[in-house]
Order: C-alpha cells, then sequence, then structure tokens
C-alpha cells in the first residue's frame, strides 16, 4: 500500500474576493525528509512521540533499553510473540547474574601444597562457572536471532525504534517518499540533487544532517546504485 497523502486544506481568508473560499485548496504531498514523519519528530521523548497517535499503543518488542513500535495502521505485532521476546530477555539477565555469582566464585587458583580435594572443588567451580557462561550464549544467540526479525519487520512496515527515552531511529510506512517524489529505486545522483547538503564515503550511503537536532541524520542506503531505505538516525542513542 503506498502510503503517499493527499492532505485537503480549506481557504478560509478573511476579505477574500467572492467565491475564493469555495476554490478547493491545492493538495500537499506527505514526505518523509529531516522534520520527521506526520506528528513525529526527531529529538521527541519517547511520552511525546506516543501522545501523537501516530504509534501503536503497545510495543513491538524489547531488547534492553530499546523497544519498537509500529504505526497505528500497521500489521499488530503478535502478542504471544512479544511475551516470548520478554521472557527471553529476563532469562538472559538472570542467567547473567548467575554467571556472574559463578564466575566470583572460582577464587584463586590451588597452590602448590594444594591436596587432590581442593584440586577437585577448583576444577568443578571452573565447570559450573562455564555452564553458566554457555547458558548466557546460548540465550543470547536466540535473542539476537529474535532482534533481527524485528527489525526486518521494523524495515518491512516502518515505526519507531526508542532507546530509553530517546528516538533512536524512525523509519518511513511502506510506500512512503523522501522529498522530490524520491522512494526505493532512486539513483545516488537523484538523491544528491534533492539534498545537495548530503555526505557519504561512498555509494553505498549518504547522511544529511538534522537542522537543530544534534545527533540525527536522513540516513539514504544504496545498493548496486538504487535507494534500497531511508530513515531517520540518532546517533547519540545507544541500546543497551
Amino acid at each position: 500500500m503506498k502510503a503517499l497523502f493527499v492532505v485537503g486544506t480549506a481557504l478560509t481568508a478573511v476579505g477574500c474576493s467572492p467565491g475564493q473560499a469555495d476554490q478547493p485548496a491545492a493538495p500537499q504531498e506527505k514526505h518523509f525528509d529531516v522534520s520527521g514523519w506526520g506528528k513525529l519528530k526527531p529529538g521527541m521523548s519517547k511520552q511525546d512521540a506516543l501522545a501523537t497517535g501516530e504509534l501503536a499503543a503497545t510495543g513491538a518488542g524489547k531488547t534492553d533499553n530499546c523497544e519498537d513500535y509500529r504505526y497505528r495502521d500497521a500489521p499488530a505485532a503478535d502478542p504471544k510473540q512479544v511475551a516470548d521476546d520478554d521472557a527471553l530477555e529476563q532469562k538472559i539477565v538472570e542467567a547473567q547474574k548467575e554467571a556472574d555469582a559463578a564466575k566470583a566464585a572460582i577464587g584463586p587458583e590451588p597452590g602448590p601444597n594444594a591436596g587432590a580435594a581442593e584440586y577437585a572443588a577448583s576444577a568443578e567451580r571452573l565447570a559450573a562457572s562455564a555452564e553458566a557462561s554457555n547458558k548466557v550464549v546460548q540465550l543470547t544467540v536466540e535473542s539476537t536471532k529474535r532482534i533481527a526479525d524485528r527489525a526486518e519487520a521494523r524495515e518491512a512496515n516502518g515505526g519507531v525504534l526508542f532507546a530509553g527515552d530517546q528516538i533512536k531511529m524512525i523509519l518511513p510506512p511502506p510506500g512512503a517518499t523522501a522529498a522530490k517524489d524520491l522512494g526505493k529505486g532512486a539513483t545516488v545522483d537523484q538523491v544528491k540533487a534533492a539534498f545537495p547538503n548530503a555526505t557519504g564515503t561512498d555509494h553505498k550511503m549518504f547522511e544529511v544532517p538534522v537542522p537543530d537536532r544534534k545527533g540525527f541524520v536522513l540516513s539514504f542506503h544504496f545498493a548496486d546504485g538504487k535507494l534500497v531505505s531511508f530513515l531517520l538516525f540518532n546517533t547519540e542513542a545507544a541500546c543497551g
């Protein structure tokens, strides 16, 4: 579904000529650019962003302090999947505590005059620490897969990724365009012409700084010379 919205505004001007108020206003095209998308603006707090009504009422998944939210009209996230993701993250927290405790319990290596019992106890503590650490690794691998799945859904549906109370990313919904009607498939030259202040070290990514929003950039990503995605990105917000 092409997410290009046409907004009609009524012209009501005092003192206009007869019949002028009855004339339809010129349509205004909605683009995704450095000013944001709809009511969502870079630099907003999480509370203010959710209050716009642009996003779904509940999140679509959380890892550490980062949480995904889809647009209000986007396909809703599976509640069971979100609950499973939350449970997995809690398991990782608990497993890490156990791993830290097991590592701390290893203690110093047995001295040269230690007996067999001391060596056996030390080996047992080392094995317990290794097992606890391995459990964290296994859970983290599963979490990484879920994070990748959420990133794929975010790319497909658009939405916002928050890092704590800060916006980390704003991604446009499917079909949205940037200025000059630039959409997926646009060339590097077309993007550079529309955004003369875009900078990039190669032909794979170009960034446009967001005025008065330190750390925010409008980022364009290319593959084989064609635009594949664009988003607003906060370089100073981090998950973890």
